[in-house]
């Protein structure tokens, strides 16, 4: 193939010494670095911010670079956050598992004022759901070894937090895997870590069915019975498997929806129950962000907080009666509402306006690392942290790749197809194969403008003869050239007849790659990439996906 790649080793899953695995051993993998701007499938202020985030200092307080990240160390030291309840929180969690000697080293650098996390979070998504779950975590994780070894002073511990609150379960209910789709069905409602699991013992089995008997697969579908087993909650089956899957590495799993953590967050819920503050300047920074052509992410409210109770989660909201609970009959004086807020802070749920608030409060955290629609949300967000007094993180975006197995290489190999072709659009991609494929030229350009230039010259003519028929010269011109793009068609078509199978192995190869004209990751799993056998594709996410640099991947294994 006609790529640009960097050369990538992998190592096979039988080999259990550290040392060996750092060795060149087997060239197995190669990689493909694509500037984002070619990448269709990507939304344009996805784009706009991994190669423009200069233009966008109003919105973001450090750029996604070492030296940015340098300066928001510095920065981060000024705000201080509560060390001791965030480690009882995170005991309180891992008492019921085997920590890893890394996770607990982590725990213990919590409490040290030199330690900082790097976040990202996540709905809690049917198995992962897509492939972009892991590669946010991969990204966490390389850009915390990075940052240990270039500011050994400081402790950087890795933490993602599954937004266990949301309460937009049709997001998150299903997982695609070799083409097929699994959807948990129930009719629980509110918070979906709160959930009961009845049903998911069904879509385990379906899905480690899926996934085959190899080792990696049965691994997996161990990790996710004993999940299953050690849970009363939708929220505890999701800590269980990620923690199985990343423990190894250090990855620190955190549960928001948590009492202690809600009360440290109860000044805040408090001022915008009072002030109503994030609503006014979340609009004004819209508006500007608007300007530089991103549309606004999150609608701010009057009130950025829920109400949960039992299978609820509903909106508060404020009038001249009181405080009301949306689709509820519950309406409360102000002073029953704060009563309320500090003696059951756990029945409060911030929304997408106050979330990010929320987790900078608990966490002495440096970084986020997010989707580029995560990222436009949190540059709306900047001023609103000002007024609040807290600390607001650098936004880095996650590593996107792009997995093309052998079976797509072999496809793309015959009919003799480019990395730059799968870039394409279908007309160009088919349009570009058929004049590769041997087959008659089916274009009439140099005839049409032989035709052009003869009716041009006989419009000359005309205009000597009698102005008034040069009008005429021209539209007989136009009806020429019109049967001409007619018999092109009908040469284009005969032409695309013949080539139909290789035509259909085109699309075929084009929707694999980009599902539904989308991106691979955001509707795959990553986990039948995972199970191949012969490569480490764990170790090699650990090693490559390094946020701070700003290509889409392109992995060939």
């Amino acid at each position: 193939m006609n790529k640009e790649h960097s050369k990538v080793v992998l190592y096979p899953s039988y080999i259990r010494d550290k040392n060996l695995r750092n060795q060149e051993i087997h060239l197995l993998m190669q990689l493909s670095k694509i500037p984002f701007h070619k990448i269709s499938a990507l939304a344009a202020r996805d784009v706009f911010y991994q190669e423009n985030y200069n233009q966008l200092s109003p919105f973001i307080a450090f750029e996604p670079t070492l030296e940015g990240l340098e300066k928001a160390i510095a920065e981060r030291k000024k705000y201080q956050v509560n060390r001791t309840l965030l480690t009882d929180v995170l005991v309180s969690h891992y008492e019921r598992v085997t920590m890893s000697e890394k996770q607990y080293h982590h725990l213990y650098l919590l409490n040290e004022e030199n330690t900082y996390t790097i976040v990202t979070a996540h709905q809690p998504s049917l198995l992962g759901g897509p492939a972009y779950y892991f590669y946010k975590i991969y990204s966490v994780l390389n850009l915390c070894k990075q940052l240990s070894v270039k500011y050994p002073e400081q402790n950087f511990v890795p933490v993602f937090i599954s937004g266990s609150e949301d309460h937009d379960f049709d997001e998150i209910s299903t997982v695609k895997i070799f083409g097929k789709s699994i959807t948990w069905e129930t009719p629980q409602t509110g918070a979906t870590g709160r959930f009961n699991i009845e049903g998911l013992e069904e879509i385990v089995a379906q899905f480690s069915q899926i996934l085959g008997t190899s080792p990696k697969a049965t691994r997996i579908a161990t990790i996710l019975k004993e999940a299953l087993d050690a849970s009363k909650t939708y929220n505890d089956f999701v800590f269980h498997w990620v923690n199985a899957f990343f423990k190894e590495d250090g990855l620190l799993f955190l549960n928001m929806d948590d009492p202690k953590l809600k009360q440290a967050f109860v000044p805040l819920m408090e001022r915008e129950l009072l002030e109503k503050i994030s609503s006014p300047i979340v609009m004004e920074t819209q508006s500007q962000l608007l300007e530089k052509g991103f549309r606004p992410q999150a609608f701010a409210r009057d009130i950025n907080l829920f109400y949960m109770m039992g299978g609820q989660r509903e909106r508060i909201t404020h009038d001249h009666d009181g405080y009301k609970i949306n689709h509820t009959g519950l309406c409360f004086s102000e002073s029953e509402m704060l009563h309320l807020l500090h003696t059951h802070p756990e029945r409060f749920s911030p929304n997408v306006v106050m979330r990010p608030l929320y987790q900078e409060t608990i966490l002495p955290n440096l970084a986020y690392i997010g989707g580029g629609g995560e990222l436009a949300y949190w540059m709306e967000r900047k001023a609103q942290f000002e007024a609040f007094g807290v600390f607001f993180p650098t936004l880095i975006r996650r590593n996107s790749v792009m997995i093309i197995p052998q079976s797509l290489q072999k496809t793309m190999e015959k009919l003799s197809v480019t990395e730059a072709d799968i870039l394409l659009d279908d007309e160009l991609l088919i349009n570009q194969y058929l004049q590769k494929s041997g087959q008659e030229d089916f274009h009439l350009t140099k005839e049409s403008q032989y035709i052009s230039d003869i009716f041009e010259s006989i419009a000359v003519r005309a205009k000597t003869i009698d102005p008034t028929l040069v009008q005429t010269v021209i539209g007989e011109s136009h009806k020429t050239l019109k049967v001409l793009e007619g018999i092109e068609t009908r040469f284009k078509r005969s032409i695309k007849q013949k080539e139909e199978t290789q035509i259909n192995q085109l699309k075929a190869l084009k929707s694999k790659l980009f599902p539904n004209n989308g991106l691979q990751e955001r509707s795959d799993s990553y986990l039948q990439y995972y199970i191949q056998e012969d490569i480490d594709l764990h170790l090699w996410m650990l090693q490559n996906l390094n946020p701070l640099e700003p290509d889409f991947l392109f992995l060939y294994l």
